[in-house]
């Protein structure tokens, strides 16, 4: 055997893949953070504590959605589903705090339970689902997430659990970690002020990683325009192509979050150019 030949050959490869990934550059992170951390008086977004609610519920929305889909597919799961959320930012209400994604004879509702404030450090919501459900008739129960905002609410952490049934029939768990970053930004041609998000997630199944999304957000309250708030996620690592979007509409103020609107699955590609149509 030439095995100085066959050593040739897995060099030459080894340096066209490494020529090939140093092309591939990562997705810039927004122009906030061109210059590094924002300062503290920037970054500060005010989040109402309904909002807060709801995006640790929305985020619970998609932990489910990602974990069905990892244990089915994208393309099984492709569509577009109701979603209903309401919060009130109370503390220790879970009846007031809920989202509701309904599907082909199908559905599956979360509950918020709101920690108090804790002065200058921040602020810790959890999510739970006390009913079994399902998405597109994919049985899910037993969702459980600890999110945890910071005394700025500019950083959300959430991590979670939850039991999806696959394709043999049985329950297995999947875990997710979030790490977003929120900012605030005025639109120079409507002066209409906006609240972005930003960030990365990993899915992981039975403790192990598996997948990987990329998230961004953007959401505009309701006064003296319609409320609204859109989240997209793309796969970025996993079988294939895979985007989340969840779009929602009417109120976003200081006493309540309520909206509804859709989520939808599609096997499209990432694309930093996916626009934000409002």
């Amino acid at each position: 055997m030439n095995y100085k030949l066959i050593a040739a050959v897995m060099l030459s490869g080894l340096a066209s893949i490494a020529t090939a990934s140093s092309t591939a550059n990562p997705m810039p992170p927004p122009d906030i953070y061109a210059a590094g951390p924002t300062s503290p008086p920037v970054a500060k977004t005010g989040l109402f504590g309904p909002e807060r609610a709801a995006y640790a519920l929305l985020a619970g929305v998609m932990h489910q959605t990602e974990a069905v889909i990892a244990a089915m597919s994208c393309s099984l799961l492709a569509g577009t589903y109701e979603l209903f959320i309401f919060t009130d930012g109370t503390v220790n209400n879970p009846d007031y705090n809920f989202v509701t994604v309904d599907s082909p004879a199908s559905t599956f509702t979360l509950y918020a339970t709101i920690n108090p404030l804790v002065q200058f450090r921040g602020q810790a919501i959890t999510v739970k689902q006390t009913e079994p459900g399902s998405l597109n008739r994919i049985k899910v129960n037993g969702y459980y997430s600890n999110a945890t905002y910071d005394a700025n609410t500019t950083t959300l952490n959430i991590d979670s659990v939850t039991n999806v049934q696959g394709i043999n029939g049985r329950f297995t768990a999947y875990q997710s970690r979030d790490l977003k970053n929120f900012y605030r930004s005025t639109d120079s041609v409507t002066g209409l002020p906006y609240i972005f998000d930003w960030g990365l997630k990993s899915l992981s199944n039975l403790g192990y990683p598996i997948q990987k999304y990329w998230q961004r957000s953007k959401s505009l309250r309701n006064d003296g325009v319609l409320g609204r708030t859109v989240i997209v996620k793309e796969r970025l690592v996993g079988p294939n192509a895979c985007r989340i979007v969840i779009d929602t509409s009417d109120f976003n103020n200081i006493d309540f979050f309520w909206q509804s609107g859709t989520l939808t699955i599609s096997t499209d590609p990432p694309s930093p150019a996916y626009e934000f149509e409002f």
